[in-house]
């Protein structure tokens, strides 16, 4: 189970990246908002994680 979650994260922030490039790039910003996505989305899966072990 933990792999899925693992893997399943590293998805999810894959796809808020691919979602900040595109908000950043209306800005100029393109890999500042991909990587901000994608750390907010990363620390998000972190504290779910620990929140739900089970």
């Amino acid at each position: 189970m933990k792999k899925i979650r693992t893997v399943a994260a590293v998805v999810i922030m894959f796809f808020a990246a691919m979602a900040g490039y595109f908000v950043g790039a209306a800005l100029q910003e393109e890999m500042g908002g991909a990587i901000l996505f994608a750390v907010i989305t990363g620390f998000a899966c972190v504290i779910y994680n620990m929140d739900n072990r089970e």
